[in-house]
């Protein structure tokens, strides 16, 4: 008998739910906050903008822009330089749509300062050859982690962070569950007690900064999609307050912004990011997190014996094709993942539990497989080939030609069997 899941009910695509897409990073937000006030205040003169219209947005073979956004402490702060939060954020000007992804700062990658912690790179290299050496850098090792180009980097510190959100009033936020964390730290290396209640509440630039960061009673991975929707509310914020016409409030975010960001976007590139963010659509954003539960979306690390790294707790990909196709999916080809297709698996060979492990593999990478089962034939023998099946009424085709290449799928046929008020869109009969 097959295992059918509760089906996913299919959405509108124009305003997904706030704990699946998120808009951008803080620093992408203060980005964007700069190239209207310069726009807005005069900043940007006839020249300049000539030149804007002459320095296209770097962009990488698929079209696509890529920023590496860093939340850090700040100078005056014990780690300071340590990486508290690593977002990439990926723009597609042509369509236009942003995503982002949420590294975890255990991740251990090589880089030019020694192979180490993500959250240790950009500390290291700024510590031996200064801020703007250590950008690039960190820069170097997510793109060849990644196998993405970085074109762009930003690093904000708290200061920011809590004076940003103040600026605005504060910030309205749904908190989905009760946060008591009595370790959270406090200026004299010592510790506070922080507690923020379940429901919509209503965060100044500190209550903000502490949700964001706090993380002895939950884990690194709910502490990164906390920074996603915090950044939500920032975007939801500046909308409904209408602050992009408020000249003399934007006047203030650009002067934070150009005193407390370490960044190499220079002015025309705040202005070409804000005429591509302002157009953005809820419903063409992305979002996700690199993390270590297998259950979970983007679940494709582990964590090896510490012996190995001098007693450090590291993450590692278990497969790094895997771990590459997720973040080709998330970052470049986010329209795959936006299709929503609803997917069946059934396993047409002898080995057990097949389509349950492939099922959980192919919700690690983003998809919906909403039944789980065996493939009965007519003869009773094994599939050969694996081989996928289509719906006449599906229209996914990213998702097909995916599944067709990542499982070496060379027959796809059209399921005359799947009726037209049924949810699924392709269904995939795993073979020998």
């Amino acid at each position: 008998m097959n295992f059918v899941q509760r089906p996913i009910k299919k959405r509108k695509k124009t305003f997904p739910s706030v704990l699946k897409w998120i808009l951008i990073g803080l620093v992408l937000v203060a980005t964007f906050w700069g190239g209207v006030t310069a726009v807005r205040s005069g900043v940007l003169g006839e020249k300049v903008r000539r030149v804007v219209s002459l320095n296209p947005l770097k962009t990488d073979t698929n079209g696509h822009t890529n920023l590496l956004l860093l939340g850090v402490a700040g100078k005056m702060e014990q780690g300071g330089h340590l990486s508290d939060s690593i977002m990439i954020v990926s723009i597609n000007p042509t369509r236009p749509s942003i995503s982002v992804l949420s590294l975890p700062r255990d991740l251990y990658v090589s880089s030019k300062v020694g192979d180490r912690k993500i959250n240790e790179v950009y500390a290291a290299a700024q510590y031996k050859h200064g801020e703007a050496k250590g950008l690039e850098i960190i820069k170097d090792s997510i793109s060849k982690f990644t196998g993405i180009e970085i074109h762009y980097a930003a690093v904000v510190d708290f200061a920011l962070f809590e004076d940003g959100i103040d600026l605005l009033g504060g910030i309205d936020i749904f908190v989905p569950q009760d946060i008591r964390d009595e370790k959270y730290p406090d200026t004299n290396f010592g510790y506070q007690t922080f507690v923020v209640r379940r429901g919509l509440q209503h965060l100044n630039g500190d209550m903000a900064l502490k949700y964001a960061r706090s993380r002895k009673t939950t884990s690194d991975y709910d502490r990164a999609r906390r920074q996603q929707d915090i950044a939500l509310a920032i975007r939801q914020t500046i909308e409904s307050n209408g602050l992009v016409e408020n000249t003399q409030k934007l006047r203030e975010f650009y002067d934070l912004f150009r005193r407390k960001v370490n960044t190499d976007i220079d002015l025309t590139t705040l202005f070409a990011l804000t005429k591509i963010g302002m157009g953005i659509d809820y419903g063409d954003i992305v979002s996700a997190v690199l993390n270590d539960d297998p259950t979970q979306l983007g679940g494709l690390l582990y964590a090896p014996a510490r012996e190995f790294y001098n007693g450090q707790f590291v993450l590692l990909p278990h497969s790094m094709a895997d771990t590459r196709a997720f973040l080709d999916l998330v970052l470049i080809h986010p329209e795959i993942l936006l299709e929503n297709a609803q997917i069946a698996v059934l396993n047409g060979t002898a080995e057990e539990g097949l389509a349950t492990k492939t099922a959980a593999r192919l919700r690690r990478l983003g998809f919906h497989v909403i039944e789980v089962g065996n493939h009965e034939t007519t003869t009773g023998n094994d599939v050969a080939v694996t081989f996928l099946e289509e719906s006449p009424m599906s229209s996914t085709p990213g998702t097909k030609a995916f599944l067709e290449k990542f499982f070496d799928v060379d027959i796809t046929k059209t399921a005359e069997d799947i009726s037209s008020d049924s949810l699924i869109d392709l269904r995939l009969v795993l073979g020998n």
